[in-house]
């Protein structure tokens, strides 16, 4: 695979990460605000309670595609959402591409990144599901970075760029 291959397929990676985290930072605000359980196979509308299927689940996309409304209430879907997807999908496509060299330097940024922001959201009556999701966003990182390590690893044989 050629540096120009590998560089794009993990950049493709960083983006559908980021905006995959961006989505789920949001659900677990929300959640955690509702003291809803952080994990669940059920993803619901906030206004009408119905169960969206996967369709409706993908980042930025699905706002566009249901026109920033729920599919079966029609509630606005508020414009944080899309935004906030965005806002990862940007951090983790320009973290990978200033330090795409440094493998765990980008892991690190990404996690601190999510981290201090889940940190902001405190709420002292929420502080042992905010510690649950910061373990469940902890698995979801170490899960990717050891993906994106043995990547590295196979294309380079080294963590380290070569001089």
């Amino acid at each position: 695979m050629s540096d120009f291959t590998f560089f794009f397929t993990l950049l493709l990676i960083s983006a559908v990460f980021g905006t995959t985290m961006g989505a789920y930072f949001c659900t677990m605000q929300y959640r955690i605000r509702e003291d809803l359980p952080l994990v669940t196979s059920d993803c619901i509308c906030p206004a009408c309670g119905h169960r969206l299927l996967l369709f409706h689940q993908i980042p930025i996309i699905s706002f566009f595609l249901l026109k920033g409304k729920c599919r079966f209430c029609h509630a606005p879907i508020p414009l944080c959402y899309p935004l906030t997807e965005a806002a990862f999908l940007i951090y983790y496509t320009l973290t990978y591409c200033i330090f795409h060299r440094y493998p765990a330097v980008v892991l690190l940024l990404w996690y601190f990144f999510i981290t201090i922001l889940l940190i902001r959201t405190k709420n002292s009556r929420h502080f042992h599901r905010l510690l649950k999701g910061l373990l469940i966003v902890t698995v979801y990182h170490a899960v990717i970075g050891v993906l994106y390590i043995i990547l590295y690893l196979a294309v380079y044989g080294s963590l380290f760029p070569k001089r």
